[in-house]
């Protein structure tokens, strides 16, 4: 489904190297094996939230930022994460009114 493609990655990084996330399946498979005993609320919450967008209860931004919080509270979140959508409809304004 191409429905649950993020519109720009996650990076995750592991011991080893720094992960793309680019899905919301691709998140649950990271979220799956994440260690059973650092598991917590923000973890469920996320888990939560990608099974929800693939029941189409929920959309795949709504659970890409759930999984952000979740990487960023986990300290795994590999840089700054900016939605792809934040800002787009904001633009400078421009107040050249006549009278």
């Amino acid at each position: 489904m191409t429905g649950l493609a993020f519109l720009a990655p996650v990076q995750v990084k592991t011991t080893d190297a720094i992960h793309d996330i680019n899905s919301v399946r691709e998140a649950l498979v990271f979220l799956n094996q994440w260690p059973k005993v650092r598991r917590g609320p923000v973890y469920s919450c996320a888990v939560r939230s990608c099974n929800a967008a693939i029941a189409g209860q929920m959309t795949t931004e709504q659970a890409r930022q759930a999984f952000v919080s979740f990487a960023r509270i986990a300290g795994v979140l590999a840089k700054s994460d900016f939605s792809p959508l934040a800002g787009v409809d904001q633009k400078p304004s421009v107040s050249e009114r006549g009278p």
